[in-house]
């Protein structure tokens, strides 16, 4: 349930995570470009209109360079825009308490959850390459409330890997006991893309009965589900809610 108003019901404050601010190579690469672009079109307008001025009048003059001047005007535009955009991203923030958390978003409208409102978090780590060679891994994911939008952990934010761990903690004991005893009373068990139950899991809305599942693992940040005699499914495991639970009901489904 989304909880507006005093955060003390959510107990001691365990951390904070915060936006990353606008990096140095943000800097370098856009905005002081962009910035030495559009005085560029200012400048060249302005040297065109007054060649222009002196030869044939005000008239010309402007007419000469007006669409440098447009130009750069949507040009800056489209900077202070980027730029305020960026600054307010940097306001957006996540407190993890010891009863829930408080989350701020880029518009300072904040929204305030005890563990037992959330369903559910994925987890992925994104890995970019150059010419073959891993350069860096990026990691995210979403924290599912019962009711409301999902919260997305994207890189920007700061220690993400830590974040989704202590919320994986504090959610996983609450969410287990309902999940297990569902699963054993025959019901269906979301996972985001995957859902299970006692005699089938169901993969892209293909049911699959647990005795023609061979193994289920995690290779490069997917859920490889190995049937016999066909083709393995993958899910990326940004698209599946609460994976460590799941594995645990996978277990469950081969004994069943």
């Amino acid at each position: 349930m989304n909880r507006q108003g005093n955060h003390s019901t959510l107990g001691n404050k365990l951390a904070t995570f915060r936006n990353r601010p606008i990096r140095l190579i943000t800097w370098l690469l856009v905005i002081f470009p962009a910035g030495l672009f559009i005085l560029f079109c200012f400048i060249y307008g302005i040297l065109l209109a007054g060649n222009a001025f002196q030869q044939h009048g005000p008239a010309l003059a402007l007419l000469r360079g007006r669409g440098w001047f447009i130009l750069g005007a949507v040009l800056l535009l489209v900077l202070v825009t980027y730029f305020l955009f960026r600054i307010m991203q940097s306001f957006q923030r996540l407190e993890v308490f010891s009863k829930g958390i408080r989350y701020r978003n880029y518009l300072l409208q904040t929204r305030i959850y005890q563990w037992s409102d959330l369903s559910g978090i994925t987890s992925s780590a994104t890995k970019t390459t150059f010419f073959g060679r891993d350069l860096r891994t990026i990691p995210g994911g979403k924290i599912f409330p019962k009711s409301g939008k999902p919260i997305d952990l994207s890189s920007r934010i700061q220690g993400v890997p830590r974040l989704i761990k202590i919320v994986k903690s504090k959610i996983y004991p609450l969410l287990w006991p309902e999940m297990k005893r569902e699963f054993l009373h025959g019901a269906s068990i979301q996972f985001g893309r995957i859902s299970v139950n006692k005699d089938y899991l169901l993969l892209a809305k293909e049911k699959i009965p647990w005795s023609s599942v061979d193994s289920i693992w995690v290779d490069s940040g997917s859920l490889v589900v190995n049937v016999r005699e066909e083709s393995n499914g993958r899910v990326p495991i940004s698209h599946i809610t609460n994976l460590e639970l799941l594995l645990r009901i996978v277990d469950w489904g081969f004994q069943s």
